[in-house]
């Protein structure tokens, strides 16, 4: 395909795209805010390392921590705008390879464990569990999931990570056996059911977010995305009160 084909077709993506409803409009806004203060915040670091530096002293630990820090949710909203606007021009690619479901469930809960200073309790198969699919990419759906959960639920709520057969409707064991379902359940204060219906929609982040919860509300959107494209699903069981569960559907077994 040639390079000109190829900008008519993301051109033609961005001309068919929805337009940006005034909340969408005020989500851009904040993240332009939350841009500019994360290069304040940079700038502000870096001009005291200045001065210590010119005065003789040495550079301190806590100037390059608030620095990093950051640097850091500087990376975050950026990769969210981005990966927002890849999943809006239908360029979401995935990469399928056999891989351990399992093990990277135990590997990312025991990073995530590390970082955040959370405990999270494992209801996963011995045995491996093997699928074919992007392992980045799911990745990345379940440190979304495990990232809200700590964010809407903190402590000393609690957080689990499951991993078993997809329930399937009607009782339908083949239906079952043909699909994992992947879930971080957590003990928070649960989700109202109309908040639920558009958690997975762009720019989407309910009702907590106006309690000072961080984030744009494409998260969600993203992983629903890398779902479909890997021809699984996503969705949320939740109740006010009652906790929540995001639960991500992959196609089981090795192609």
């Amino acid at each position: 395909m040639s390079r000109k084909s190829v900008a008519a077709g993301a051109t033609a993506a961005v001309a068919a795209a929805p337009p940006l409803t005034e909340d969408a409009s005020a989500i851009i806004a904040v993240a332009a805010h939350e841009l500019k203060n994360a290069l304040g915040g940079i700038g502000v670091a870096l001009a005291r390392c200045e001065q210590r530096l010119a005065g003789g002293r040495a550079v301190t630990a806590e100037d390059l921590s608030v620095a990093r820090g950051e640097l850091r949710r500087l990376s975050a909203l950026v990769n969210d705008l981005l990966d927002g606007a890849r999943v809006d021009l239908g360029v979401v690619h995935v990469d399928r390879r056999p891989f351990d479901l399992a093990a990277l469930a135990r590997e990312v809960v025991a990073m995530f464990s590390a970082a955040r200073g959370r405990a999270v309790e494992l209801e996963l198969p011995a045995a491996p569990v093997e699928v074919t699919a992007d392992v980045e990419r799911v990745r990345a759906v379940l440190i979304n999931y495990l990232e809200n959960a700590a964010k809407y639920a903190p402590a000393p709520a609690g957080i689990i990570v499951r991993l078993g057969p997809s329930p399937a409707p009607g009782g339908d064991a083949a239906a079952r056996a043909e699909r994992l379902r992947l879930a971080v359940a957590d003990d928070g204060p649960g989700i109202a059911l109309g908040d639920q219906a558009r958690l997975f929609q762009r720019f989407s982040r309910g009702s907590l977010a106006a309690r000072g919860a961080e984030g744009l509300g494409l998260g969600l959107y993203v992983c629903r995305a890398i779902a479909e494209a890997h021809g699984g699903d996503v969705g949320v069981i939740s109740r006010p009160g009652a906790g929540a569960t995001f639960w991500l559907d992959l196609p089981a077994g090795a192609s």
